[in-house]
């Protein structure tokens, strides 16, 4: 087992989600960036400090010059190594240049260490979906699943080949199971979902009003530029209510 596989199943662990989820996705969720990206980090941060005198100077050194000529034509790109081998070409210096000559150039040429560093971690350190301080694990789980694509509905376990799934199709109709079916058309939860929209609409008479796609979105996330904190818990609660009231996700998966 590699060190990525240990931490991407903590990031299952922590969040209730199976094992096959999208490891982008989840790590979006919790907000965590691959531990590739923080050896990126780590050696862009090394290299900024050697590019701007401030380690050793047998170190920097090393760092191949540009000409007047090149350096006008490149924007201050740093010539790369000539590498005859792979284990070279992924070493430090000729991987980091590579890395660095694609980086913006205001991040470049950040006025300080600091600076570069926090404007590295915008680019490499996703922002985690927010779940607005619900404490409820087992609500979160299910939440989660959805939230990623990955779940009891039928869509989700078709298009990830599950043995017991021959089709995408829901058992009230010949519309697919996805996340949005199950949200706002089931004819199986028409109870609970009554029950759903009459506790978002003492929330916020308007949004019974939004399109699904809209409606399916803030269930799932919330909506921190129409409402506070306070609010958008009481959506996903809501959500997590409708969800748990269903049992669609009580049965066991496998």
């Amino acid at each position: 087992m590699n060190i990525e596989s240990i931490q991407y199943n903590a990031a299952l662990a922590i969040t209730g989600a199976i094992k096959g989820t999208s490891r982008v996705g989840l790590y979006r969720e919790l907000g965590i960036e691959s531990l590739s990206s923080r050896r990126q980090t780590r050696r862009l941060s090394t290299f900024y400090k050697l590019s701007n005198s401030m380690s050793p100077s047998y170190l920097y050194s090393l760092i191949p010059k540009a000409n007047d000529y090149l350096r006008t034509r490149s924007h201050a790109n740093i010539p790369y190594f000539f590498c005859r081998t792979l284990a070279f070409k992924n070493s430090f210096f000729p991987n980091a240049i590579e890395e660095w000559n694609k980086l913006d150039m205001n991040i470049r040429t950040s006025e300080s260490y600091e600076v570069f560093k926090k404007s590295i971690l915008k680019v490499l350190r996703p922002i985690p979906n927010s779940i607005f301080g619900i404490n409820n694990s087992a609500g979160l789980k299910f939440l989660t699943r959805l939230r990623l694509s990955l779940s009891h509905l039928r869509e989700h376990k078709f298009k990830h080949n599950f043995q017991d799934t021959l089709n995408p199709l829901c058992s009230c109709s010949l519309e697919v199971e996805s996340t949005e079916h199950f949200l706002l058309h089931c004819h199986n939860f028409q109870l609970q979902r009554q029950s759903l929209l009459n506790n978002l609409n003492n929330i916020d008479n308007t949004i019974i009003n939004l399109n699904d796609s809209d409606l399916t979105k803030l269930l799932l996330y919330g909506n921190s530029n129409l409402y506070n904190d306070r609010d958008n818990s009481s959506i996903l609660q809501c959500c997590i209510s409708f969800i748990t009231s269903t049992k669609r996700f009580d049965d066991s998966l496998f």
